[in-house]
């Protein structure tokens, strides 16, 4: 009992917290809003968190690989894995939507004015891998283009550290 308590201690007390958040909110929603700062304050530094590891994490696999040519294959393996994933959910929602429209009107029907402007291919792609400035990159709304950065990074240490073990 010792020994699982030691394992699992802080998931219990997540999954109790949930639970306890959920009947809070059920029962006593008054009570929630004085509270909510706590949930929000524990997202806030979760994200502190979740940014700086996803960044070290990344950079530093790249960087201690062995060869760039085992980074490659398994970069080509995981960009080939994140687009049959996301083929795989493109389909699923878009046989999802068929079934259960979201909405009741058309978007064909729906007014030009109240759809707003549509972004050019080039400009998603843009925006889909890059941010405008350094601060943006440690967004959590910017986790894509942390992680290309993140392997350019360990890249380039990786070559760093390459050509300083060949001058040596």
């Amino acid at each position: 009992m010792k020994k699982f308590m030691k394992n699992y201690w802080f998931i219990l007390c997540m999954l109790t917290g949930i639970v306890g958040g959920c009947l809070v909110g059920a029962f006593a929603p008054a009570f929630g809003g004085k509270i909510k700062f706590l949930g929000t304050l524990f997202i806030n530094m979760m994200f502190c968190v979740v940014v700086p590891l996803v960044f070290v994490s990344i950079a530093g696999a790249v960087a201690n690989m062995g060869s760039l040519r085992r980074a490659g294959k398994i970069m080509g393996v995981t960009v080939a894995v994140f687009v049959v994933t996301g083929a795989i959910a493109a389909v699923l929602m878009f046989v999802l939507m068929k079934l259960v429209p979201p909405v009741l009107t058309p978007w064909q029907e729906i007014p030009a004015g109240e759809i707003g402007a549509h972004a050019s291919t080039s400009e998603m792609l843009v925006n889909f891998f890059t941010v405008e400035d350094f601060a943006g990159l440690l967004s959590r709304k910017a986790m894509l283009p942390l992680i290309v950065f993140s392997v350019l990074f360990g890249f380039a240490a990786n070559m760093a550290g390459g050509a300083e073990t060949a001058v040596a």
